[in-house]
């Protein structure tokens, strides 16, 4: 009888730390001897976070571009999910947009051409918290977004309050506090650069080259059975928001500058929530990837090797204006 895969999916807000979290959660699948499969879903056109995947961890990737899976790409998930698990990897851990509801993820695993191959092990929601206790204030008007930020807390297993360095006990507590509203069940693990014990996440999963085939198909962990008859109640609830992309390249001519560039990013601070991408320098061999999020730029040596670029997210954005001023910084 086949044996089904355990999917782990990682869920939470732009710029809250999964990318972090996953290749964290490779790097601890490889030190237990696992062959693990990835899933990653990015709203730009061009991949940033599958690029920093394939810098640090050696594991078997499918990349959904351009959508959210909740949405434009719901029907490229099941054939992506499909072609990872012909692939017979110890696991499968799927990383979503910051926009998308988990449990609508959820819904596809338990439809009948994966319900023989995998079973949803686990939901983890990475929380930025930092920014948590403001998503309410910044999204008024965007209800919808407000329903699938809190979903994404209410469907998860487990929930990594993120970035406790930054913030004081006393914010921490009142974060936990108001997280018990909407979750009362989940372990939380206040972090630091996503950074947590995962030997839960790993328990009694076995490579396929050292674990006993068993004649029965396993039991799906009530976790799992509690997520999935969540779905069945909420799935009339989908994820929408005014959270657009803008991708744009990076000019032959003209030079410029790191500060430059922050103090672009920063005058789109307002409405401006994730921006990361492959950037090079005048007089400078080296390539960069550059992330900010939070109102925070952080530089990092890159081995990326292709044009460059960056992939601006935010809320309500001016295209024609942001590509104006981005240009700009080079004259």
């Amino acid at each position: 009888m086949n044996v089904r895969i355990p999917a782990l999916i990682i869920s939470g807000f732009l710029g809250s730390g999964k990318t972090t979290l996953l290749l964290r959660l490779l790097e601890e699948a490889a030190g237990r001897g696992l062959r693990p499969g990835v899933l990653m879903n990015e709203l730009g056109k061009l991949d940033v976070d599958g690029q920093i995947l394939e810098e640090h961890a050696n594991a078997s990737v499918q990349k959904l571009l351009d959508g959210c899976v909740c949405c434009s790409k719901k029907g490229e998930l099941l054939d992506a999910l499909k072609t990872l698990s012909a692939q017979k990897p110890d696991l499968i851990v799927i990383e979503l947009t910051g926009v998308a509801n988990p449990e609508e993820i959820a819904e596809t695993i338990t439809e009948p051409g994966l319900l023989d191959e995998l079973y949803l092990r686990q939901v983890v929601t990475v929380l930025d918290g930092e920014h948590i206790l403001d998503y309410n204030s910044i999204f008024a008007a965007d209800k919808q977004l407000v329903r699938t930020l809190r979903r994404q807390i209410e469907v998860a297993d487990r929930l990594l309050l993120n970035k406790t360095d930054l913030i004081p006990s006393a914010k921490q507590l009142k974060i936990e506090k108001t997280i018990r509203k909407y979750n009362d069940r989940a372990p939380i693990y206040p972090t630091t650069q996503s950074r947590f014990d995962m030997s839960p996440l790993f328990a009694d999963i076995e490579s396929a080259t050292s674990a006993i085939v068993s004649t029965q198909v396993p039991k799906t962990p009530k976790v799992a059975i509690r997520g999935v008859a969540t779905v069945v109640k909420q799935q009339e609830t989908k994820s929408f928001s005014r959270i657009q992309t803008i991708s744009l390249p990076w000019p032959r001519e003209g030079g410029t500058s790191r500060s430059r560039v922050e103090k672009c990013l920063r005058a789109w601070e307002d409405r401006l929530l994730r921006a990361k991408g492959y950037l090079r320098f005048e007089g400078d061999d080296s390539v960069y990837l550059m992330q900010f999020a939070g109102g925070r730029t952080v530089w990092e040596r890159s081995r990326y090797d292709g044009e460059p670029y960056v992939v601006f997210i935010g809320l309500d954005l001016d295209a024609e204006r942001l590509t104006e001023q981005w240009h700009r910084i080079f004259d």
